[in-house]
């Protein structure tokens, strides 16, 4: 038996009504996943990243308390010490409240070994202590050492699973609405065999918005923590916006933190790293006129380059909070920009005769002053002219020009700087003045630098009003090119 015309429209019509129900129940069902991820950040992984904040800075407290108890002996120091302890210990066991995965128990299951070895330690450092009684003070230091690298090393894997964590699950959200977005596009190829009307509805109240959320998921991954997503309709993608902006909010607060503890962290190394530092020198000059190994030579010249770049590596992490925190001041004065690549090349002399490489400068002469902060450009001639000298191999070429070009927003006073190195993959350029943005050096795999010097080049330049940018090949070299208005 045949079907009419009609009929099989009526088949057709209910089985697209059936295939659309089904992609709209596919659909409120990935939306109600996005939800459930995203108060799952909120209600878990924000808290417990407070919670271990705060495990943090109350076992911080807890060594000031133990070692200057140990030095005085004053009995309000052990009763703080032991109110921070208790404070540990309310902390721990909410962070293992929340703790849902098997990982996060475990990371807590260490910490709390650790953390027991070591209040042992201390009690009974304490009995010796207030007995009167001779004890190995040695042996329970190193002890006590071992088992607060061991808390530090625990806290700082129980942050890093905590925000893979995170950034699982905000990758999970990004894989879920772009999901989504394939759906809506499917539900609306199928609405339009039915009118225009629904493919309208379909496209404006639902492909929109979660465009919107899929861009600003993608942002969150950059880094940008802003909370203003915006959305009115309908009502569950409006809550979900909400979250978002939450998240973004808690996220935010984490960055913040972060940058805090760099800057407190930098302060507490510069001091002791300062003081090595001059230690050091005074041990070198009181070796001077004396027989010293080649060996013991080789030792001092390594721990004194490795002190340098720790306290270069504190005061690029100082730089980096000063300028987050919008604290970065430029004390701007007209100056020579010749003047100032002279004095960095004078500077890069002894590396350049050690490598034989050959520095040009050249460019217009006569160029106008530049109103800048010369400490400021001076670090970054200092880090471009020294990186370009880094990466270049024994004989090459680095050469320096200064010229003044005119656009459509005034003059400016372009300084490029090339060198015949290694170069940078195509695939790294876009991202080379990010934070923390390490290269290859000459392909072997070895990691030059901290990643912060281009970005705090790029930042410096940007507050001159300027700009800077890159061109490489391969093999052949860069050029670093950055602009001053005059």
């Amino acid at each position: 038996m045949k079907l009419s015309i009609f009929a099989r429209l009526a088949i057709g019509y209910i089985a697209i009504f059936i295939l659309a129900m089904a992609v709209s129940i596919y659909t409120i069902g990935q939306l109600y996943q996005l939800e459930r991820i995203t108060r799952s950040i909120l209600a878990v992984d924000n808290r417990f990243a407070d919670y271990e904040q705060k495990l943090s800075d109350i076992f911080l407290s807890l060594m000031r308390y133990e070692k200057k108890y140990i030095i005085i002996k004053d009995a309000g120091l052990y009763n703080q010490f032991l109110q921070a302890g208790d404070d540990f210990d309310k902390y721990f066991k909410e962070a293992v409240s929340l703790s849902d995965a098997a990982g996060a128990r475990e990371i807590l299951a260490e910490l709390k070994r650790h953390y027991d070895h070591y209040q042992s330690l201390f009690q009974t450092e304490v009995q010796y202590v207030r007995s009167g009684e001779q004890y190995p003070i040695d042996r329970y230091k190193e002890e006590k050492d071992q088992a607060i690298n061991g808390i530090t090393e625990t806290l700082k894997n129980l942050r890093a699973y905590n925000q893979q964590s995170i950034y699982n699950k905000v990758k999970k959200l990004d894989e879920i609405e772009a999901a989504a977005g394939r759906v809506a596009v499917l539900i609306g190829i199928v609405a339009l065999t039915i009118g225009i009307i629904i493919s309208v509805f379909i496209t404006v109240n639902i492909t929109k918005p979660l465009s919107v959320i899929k861009r600003k998921t993608k942002e969150i991954a950059k880094g940008n923590f802003e909370n203003d997503l915006t959305l009115s309709s309908p009502p569950e993608i409006k809550e979900l916006a909400q979250s978002f902006n939450l998240m973004c909010a808690k996220l935010k607060e984490i960055d913040r933190m972060k940058t805090e503890f760099f800057s407190l962290m930098s302060h507490e190394l510069r001091t002791p790293l300062t003081t090595i530092k001059e230690g050091i020198n005074l041990f070198l000059e009181s070796l001077k006129g004396k027989e010293v190994t080649e060996k013991q030579k080789r030792l001092i010249t390594i721990i004194n380059e490795e002190c340098n770049r720790l306290i270069n590596l504190v005061n690029s992490l100082l730089d980096l909070s000063k300028m987050e925190a919008g604290m970065m001041v430029c004390n701007f004065t007209r100056t020579d920009i010749v003047l100032l690549i002279n004095r960095i090349t004078r500077e890069m002399e002894p590396l350049t005769e050690t490598k034989n490489i050959t520095i040009e400068t050249g460019g217009s002469e006569g160029l106008p002053p530049v109103k800048a902060d010369i400490e400021k450009i001076l670090e970054v001639l200092r880090n471009l002219i020294g990186n370009a000298v880094k990466f270049t191999h024994n004989g090459g070429t680095v050469r320096i020009r200064a010229e003044k070009t005119v656009v459509d927003l005034g003059e400016f006073i372009e300084v490029s700087v090339e060198d015949t190195g290694t170069g940078i993959p195509q695939d790294k350029i876009e991202t080379i003045f990010d934070k923390f943005r390490t290269a290859n050096f000459g392909g072997s795999g070895k990691i030059m630098g901290s990643g912060l010097g281009l970005f705090i080049v790029k930042q410096i330049i940007t507050a001159h009003g300027g700009k800077i940018w890159v061109e490489s090949i391969t093999g052949k070299g860069s050029t670093f090119t950055f602009a001053l208005p005059v």
